[in-house]
């Protein structure tokens, strides 16, 4: 990602990487205590795909991060109902179980 954003014209000083994250969870958990390390409050803006995007901004939230989301807000052309459906499917169930897990390490209950 971080090679994507400086080929876009981001400066590599402006680029935080956080590659301790094994999952969405643990990764939305690794980038708020890294914001919280530095300082930094401003807005974060996720990009994932459109299946993905909205737990990842969740997750964010549910850590203290002031998060939007910045993927694509389509489903990708030419993709079979059947796919499309697994995919819409997996992730709901992966948000109520991510979100189930960050209420507990929110409140302690959990490490």
């Amino acid at each position: 990602m971080a090679k994507l954003l400086t080929s876009h014209g981001v400066p590599s000083a402006r680029i935080l990487l956080e590659e301790t994250g094994a999952d969405t969870c643990s990764s939305a958990r690794a980038v708020a205590r890294l914001l919280r390390a530095e300082g930094l409050s401003a807005p974060v803006y996720a990009a994932s795909s459109a299946y993905h995007l909205l737990r990842c901004v969740m997750l964010l939230r549910a850590f203290g991060v002031r998060a939007h989301g910045a993927g694509p807000p389509w489903v990708p052309a030419g993709s079979r109902m059947a796919t499309r459906c697994y995919w819409w499917l997996r992730e709901l169930a992966a948000l109520v179980y991510d979100g189930v897990l960050a209420l507990l390490l929110r409140m302690g209950l959990w490490e």
